[in-house]
């Protein structure tokens, strides 16, 4: 069943608090206290986490089912203000809404039943679409404002982490394992950022190269936790997204070098 009453009302209110942000005088009046009131801006964004945290514990009802929500609302919304016409930010939002509505679907059904094969596809790629929002928002964030590059790297760190410990504890029971391999998982993205900040592309192509690394990555520990990797396979999983990274790269905009 692909619509749950409940799960629409919880998904339904970060739809209209993407749309709130879409409107221009709120977007004006957020943008205005980046400089103006930064600490009411954090306030604002603690409560939208917070919110959007108790909201993903209701369904999933496990603290280490909240990561991927948070993680999408928070990069849904910074994304936005990135987004030059309406239009393009309403698809947006509706995307967005379409991915958050599935994550939350996909905690739900993983809660009333943990076999549940389906649930385990939906969370394993509103994980994927979380990580490629979040890389590609801080990215942006990075080329607009002046900011330490060790403090990026951290943020890409910790997120990866947490997405991947989420769904990583749903194929393997040993806990101290799955942290292992999130820790790994996610120093091996700060570094690939800080390889391809040297890069001249812009937020969204890399948001999708580092999504690219990570899938490889991901691929390889969801296939050992499952007791299935070969060597076949991660070499054929490593030609394909090499061939389709070097694709994205070839058809993407380079940035001017200042």
């Amino acid at each position: 069943m692909f619509f749950h009453l409940r799960v629409f009302l919880h998904s339904l209110f970060f739809f209209l608090v993407l749309e709130l942000v879409f409107r221009e005088t709120v977007s004006d009046f957020l943008a205005s206290l980046l400089s103006d009131n930064l600490s009411l801006l954090i306030i604002l964004m603690i409560a939208f986490v917070i919110s959007i945290s108790v909201s993903a514990l209701k369904i999933g009802k496990r603290w280490g089912m909240v990561s991927v929500p948070v993680v999408i609302a928070v990069s849904s919304v910074g994304l936005i203000p990135f987004i030059d016409s309406d239009s393009k930010k309403f698809a947006f939002i509706l995307l967005a809404w379409a991915v958050y509505y599935a994550c939350l679907l996909g905690l739900y059904r993983f809660r009333s039943y943990q076999k549940d094969q389906t649930a385990r596809g939906i969370i394993s790629a509103t994980s994927m679409a979380s990580l490629f929002l979040f890389y590609s928002v801080v990215y942006g964030i990075y080329l607009n404002f002046s900011i330490p590059l060790w403090l990026v790297m951290c943020a890409f760190l910790f997120p990866t982490v947490l997405v991947s410990f989420q769904y990583f504890q749903l194929v393997k029971k040993e806990k101290r394992e799955v942290w292992l391999y999130s820790l790994v998982m996610g120093l091996v993205m700060a570094e690939m950022f800080w390889v391809l900040n040297f890069w001249p592309f812009g937020y969204l192509t890399t948001g999708v190269m580092m999504l690219i690394f990570y899938y490889i990555f991901w691929s390889i520990a969801n296939n050992h936790f499952l007791s299935a990797i070969s060597k076949k396979r991660t070499v054929a999983n490593i030609v394909f997204f090499g061939i389709l990274a070097t694709m994205v790269l070839m058809s993407s905009r380079w940035l001017p070098v200042v």
